[in-house]
């Protein structure tokens, strides 16, 4: 059985080894997206040098001039763009060690929440030793077990009257001229009706035998009201002594100084809460950064944007069809090693687009699954799953969930699902379900968040300043970035 700190142990390490692929996916896209513009920029200055030598007879004054600016303003856009992605990336590391160091402080203080939880389920513990040797605690929970008892029978027979009135009642409601008369009244001083009216009236109760029909329909109709009644009466009587049992706890727990730890506790978490939400800001801070990086090694930054226009500019140059045209008529590549470089180069050129647009859609999918497990961590957090009482009793199931995350086989929110479902609070001393909890349980009520109107302290989900979202569904990855070109 694992523990809530070994499950959140198991998604950090998760976290941390998607956002380590990320990284070196990256440095894979950025060395690829190097090469390509490299190879773009070889491409030009191979083109111009085929212009110079092999077409003696072209005035190439004009391509020359186009080609060498294009060439030497696409160096300097590369060296900007050089300089701001490593100032980028110097951001990206801030922002890693921050988040590090909330990480680690976050930890700490979830350590000293943990503490004051388990001295609290200690005392309770202690508390409850106590209370089943008291008579008096002992008297009253009976009362109360006995009440919330009756309570259930009571309601259970209002039900079972309802269905035996809609049973009986059918062939009431079948006969038209019973519920012609039953509707207005008659028989009852709430019957109006002139003298005609009356006579005629009277003489279809007489042919129907109407008054023997009413007293019983009528008794049929109030059997429920009053089992309804005598019901609502029994749940009073049960809610009041359970809030007499809860009374005597609540007068032991404050003796043995709950209620100071408690507010210890909550002060604590306030604490908790506050490194969560500074560390969702550097996470956030973090993520558009690595948002950022990605256009810039995806080639959607606008300095490769701009070389790409560039580019394209100078190539574009009436003359240049010339050249293609002597590159084209080449019989023979073995004497001419401009144009086999050339050759060569457009073939490497379309193998480096296919393994940049796999690469871009690998990393677009890391990136997404890195935010999913952000919001699965998050919503554990806030659920406090890492609480010391919290444990996952089927670990191999969790961790199966977590690989298969990786993969890509689930999603953030199914991923999500596998993690409640399995999550359970254990005892940690104090015992769940004792005392008024138990009579709530016993009675078969249905609980909601643990520790709700109880005397005793559980882990209670986080509604405030944070609260629990869902990961957004998500498919596959069906494409990665997309760039004005090669690069």
């Amino acid at each position: 059985m694992w523990s809530g700190l070994d499950t959140l142990d198991k998604i950090d390490t998760t976290l941390h080894s998607l956002r380590s692929d990320a990284v070196r996916v990256d440095q894979q896209l950025a060395r690829l997206t190097q090469r390509s513009a490299l190879a773009e920029q070889r491409r030009l200055h191979l083109v111009h040098e085929i212009a110079k030598v092999r077409l003696a007879g072209l005035d190439t004054g004009e391509l020359d001039a186009g080609l060498s600016k294009a060439d030497q303003e696409v160096k300097i856009l590369l060296d900007q763009r050089e300089k701001a992605l490593s100032a980028l990336n110097q951001h990206i590391d801030q922002a890693s060690v921050a988040t590090q160091s909330q990480e680690s402080a976050r930890l700490e203080q979830l350590g000293r929440v943990n503490e004051m939880s388990q001295q609290i389920a200690d005392t309770e513990s202690q508390v409850q030793a106590l209370l089943v040797k008291d008579k008096e605690y002992l008297a009253q929970l009976e009362r109360a077990t006995f009440a919330q008892s009756v309570a259930v029978q009571s309601k259970s027979k209002v039900d079972l009257a309802r269905a035996n009135m809609a049973e009986k009642a059918v062939p009431y409601k079948a006969d038209s001229l019973f519920i012609y008369l039953w509707e207005r009244g008659y028989g009852t001083t709430e019957y109006r009706a002139g003298l005609v009216a009356r006579w005629l009236d009277g003489r279809v109760a007489k042919l129907i035998r109407f008054e023997q029909a009413r007293v019983n329909y009528w008794n049929l109709t109030q059997i429920p009201k009053r089992l309804t009644q005598h019901a609502e009466n029994a749940e009073q009587e049960a809610e009041h002594q359970l809030a007499r049992v809860q009374q005597i706890e609540m007068q032991r727990l404050e003796a043995a100084g709950v209620t100071s730890l408690s507010a210890q506790l909550d002060t604590l978490r306030e604490e908790l809460d506050r490194r969560d939400d500074e560390l969702e800001t550097l996470e956030t801070e973090l993520n558009s950064l690595l948002a950022e990086r990605a256009k810039y090694i995806g080639g959607d930054d606008s300095f490769t944007q701009q070389c790409l226009s560039r580019l394209a500019t100078a190539m574009d140059h009436r003359d240049l069809d010339s050249v293609y045209r002597y590159v084209l008529a080449t019989s023979s590549l073995s004497d001419d090693e401009l144009v086999v470089e050339l050759s060569n180069l457009d073939q490497q050129n379309q193998s480096l687009k296919a393994d940049l647009k796999d690469l871009r859609t690998l990393h677009q999918g890391q990136l997404e699954r890195l935010k999913d497990i952000e919001v699965v961590r998050r919503n554990f957090k806030n659920s406090r799953f890492d609480d010391v009482r919290s444990s996952f009793a089927n670990q191999e199931i969790v961790v199966g969930a977590l690989s298969q995350f990786v993969q890509g086989v689930l999603n953030g929110s199914e991923l999500w699902g596998v993690i409640k479902r399995n999550q359970r609070y254990s005892n940690a001393s104090a015992k769940p379900g004792f005392g008024s909890d138990g009579v709530r349980r016993r009675q078969g009520e249905v609980l909601g968040t643990p520790g709700n109107g109880s005397s005793w302290h559980w882990p209670t989900p986080r509604t405030r300043g944070g609260g629990i979202s869902v990961p957004r569904p998500r498919g596959k990855p069906n494409g990665g970035f997309k760039t004005g070109g090669s690069f």
